[in-house]
């Protein structure tokens, strides 16, 4: 039987999510520097502008990602802060 302490899973799925935030930092800094400006600027020069399907390809992506990091931002807090649990 191995035995495996809470806290050790906890740091496993840490290091797991800092590393998937990196990923997500790394896409949204690359919409950032393609458009030159933030997600809420460019979502509301979308609505502005005429159609353009790479722009909207792009926001959609972008989206996502914003969508995603402030869901892993809360997983890296739960996790830091105990907020989980081991079950069968």
């Amino acid at each position: 039987m191995v035995i495996v302490k809470k806290k050790d899973i906890g740091d496993a799925l840490l290091i797991e999510a800092y590393g998937e935030m990196h990923q997500i930092k790394e896409r949204i800094r690359f919409f950032q520097g393609k458009y030159q400006q933030n997600f809420e600027d460019f979502s509301k020069s979308m609505k502005k502008n005429e159609e353009d399907f790479e722009q909207f390809d792009d926001y959609i992506e972008w989206k996502s990602y914003q969508k995603v990091y402030h869901e892993t931002f809360q997983k890296i807090e739960d996790l830091k802060n105990g907020n989980f649990q081991v079950t069968q």
